[in-house]
């Protein structure tokens, strides 16, 4: 195994972990265990039985609804799966992030888009990441795909700013303590220009408050969460918003940019108001009389110049300079 992971402390910055027979050591001291039998690093799980996801036969529970929702919306999973795979336009040899991996359905269709590369399969909940292992570790380890799993916490990821090609999330994040945190993550540790893929059980806005849509609430209560636009980086360029399932299923794929949006707020304005967004932001007067602020706007007009500029002249004579 070549350690690609870092420490999740706060205090120490990412740093790279070195292996050790048992797991995995921080050079200030923190250690990240095996699980039993594995060389899966543990830094973060729920404790045993803490939920659905955190038993014994979770993966089979999980692999029955599943069932039930191709079923229900007339569609079958390896058509679903490779379609939202699709959208992250994966070349060979990249490294990819699967955060909520659950029981690793998805590596498959992953390995089949990359043909090469590697892939990183995260969860907190342990029991359905060992049956990922179980399923698909040795599969996909006999493929020019490797796959490195660890049971973390997908808010705080044990990886390096600008460490993957690629992020894929399937399912989960309406659940994630923090959404817009784990959103963040997952667009700290991609590399600019990489996309992002999220989707997860979410009725479109025109389907909600039908009966249709009170059918499916009533259901699954988690029909009700809306896609965590909100919760995008404010620098994520060529975002689409679209949903799958017959509009139960939201999805968000966006491209990953480490810049701000490339807008001039100090063009002036033509016109009659004049100033820049900037000055119209920043520059606000507080308490004007309404009498007087239309005196000031009236001489602005008389003199033929803009609002701002003629407010400009008079706070730039003499008695304002200091």
């Amino acid at each position: 195994m070549t350690v690609h992971y870092c420490c999740t402390d706060l205090a120490c910055g990412k740093t790279w972990l070195s292996e050790e027979a048992a797991g995995l050591r921080c050079p200030n001291g923190h250690f990240y265990p095996f699980a039993t039998g594995t060389i899966v690093p543990v830094f973060a799980c729920e404790e045993d039985g803490s939920n659905e996801y955190a038993i014994e036969n979770a993966a089979e529970i999980h692999d029955n609804a599943l069932r039930w929702v191709f079923r229900t919306f007339h569609t079958d999973e390896a058509s679903l799966r490779k379609s939202l795979i699709a959208r992250l336009k994966l070349a060979k040899g990249q490294t990819v992030l699967v955060t909520g991996a659950g029981a690793g359905n998805d590596l498959p269709y992953l390995a089949e888009a990359l043909n090469a590369g590697i892939v990183y399969a995260q969860d907190i909940a342990l029991p359905m990441l060992m049956s990922a292992v179980e399923r698909h570790g040795n599969a996909l380890r006999n493929s020019d795909v490797e796959v490195f799993f660890s049971a973390s916490d997908a808010t705080n990821l044990p990886f390096q700013d600008n460490q993957f090609d690629a992020a894929y999330h399937f399912g989960g994040i309406n659940l994630f303590p923090d959404i817009g945190k784990g959103i963040a993550e997952m667009d700290r540790v991609v590399k600019p220009g990489g996309r992002i893929v999220i989707c997860d059980e979410g009725i479109a806005p025109w389907i909600k408050s039908t009966e249709l849509g009170k059918i499916l609430l009533n259901n699954n209560p988690l029909y009700a969460y809306d896609a965590p636009l909100t919760s995008l980086p404010a620098m994520a360029t060529n975002v689409n918003l679209s949903w799958e399932l017959s509009g139960c299923f939201y999805v968000i794929d966006y491209v990953v940019s480490k810049t701000e949006p490339n807008i001039d707020i100090d063009v002036p304005h033509i016109g009659r108001r004049g100033g820049t967004m900037r000055t119209r932001h920043f520059g606000v007067l507080e308490g004007i009389d309404p009498a007087l602020k239309a005196r000031i706007y009236a001489e602005a007009e008389k003199r033929g110049v803009s609002r701002v500029a003629f407010i400009e002249q008079l706070l730039g004579r003499d008695e304002f300079q200091s």
